[in-house]
């Protein structure tokens, strides 16, 4: 039975990921465990279950909420991927927005993958006990385990590496840099 673990990027979350997974999981990490952006994916591989943890405190909700309430401005690529999602919703803080983000989310899950199971947990930054942060991210292909020197970085994971650009310019934005690139192309 094909498990695909999806979760964000962010350096909190690997410990999750890990403890979530089993031993042949694939995983997917982008900015805001954004499922628009990998659902031509996810159809390929039509997994029997997914296990989907966004998370409290997300850079790429906050960058969504400054975009969409202050005029902040970020690449077409950006808007296309990530912010156009939620530019029809309601919502007044960035709690209602990450709430948001996990339901519309998993009706996306639930729509492309209609039989496979589905669990979603929005994972509370503040209950979690979590590394160092390293302004570092590694970018990699989605059967890749994590080894020590990992924890602390910021993750991109996917079998694809045309669907993680928006996520490489997010990772630009927030100043952090490549410290490993599986994929053989050069962005």
């Amino acid at each position: 039975m094909m498990q695909v673990v999806i979760s964000c990027m962010d350096y909190r979350l690997t410990q999750e990921v890990i403890n979530k997974s089993k031993k042949d999981s694939l995983i997917i990490r982008n900015a805001g465990a954004n499922i628009f952006e990998i659902k031509d994916i996810l159809k390929k591989l039509n997994p029997e279950e997914v296990v989907y943890l966004p998370h409290t405190d997300c850079a790429a909700m906050k960058l969504t909420y400054s975009v969409i309430k202050n005029h902040e401005g970020v690449t077409q690529l950006i808007n296309d991927k990530l912010i156009s999602i939620f530019k029809d919703k309601n919502f007044s803080t960035l709690k209602e927005l990450e709430e948001i983000n996990a339901k519309v989310n998993e009706d996306l899950l639930k729509e492309i993958l209609p039989k496979a199971k589905i669990t979603t947990e929005l994972v509370d930054v503040n209950k979690i006990k979590w590394p160092e942060r390293k302004a570092r991210v590694y970018v990699l292909k989605s059967n890749t385990k994590y080894d020590e020197e990992m924890i602390g970085s910021y993750i991109i994971q996917s079998p694809e590496f045309e669907v993680i650009l928006a996520d490489l310019e997010i990772a630009n934005k927030l100043g952090l840099r490549i410290e490993k690139n599986e994929f053989d192309t050069k962005f």
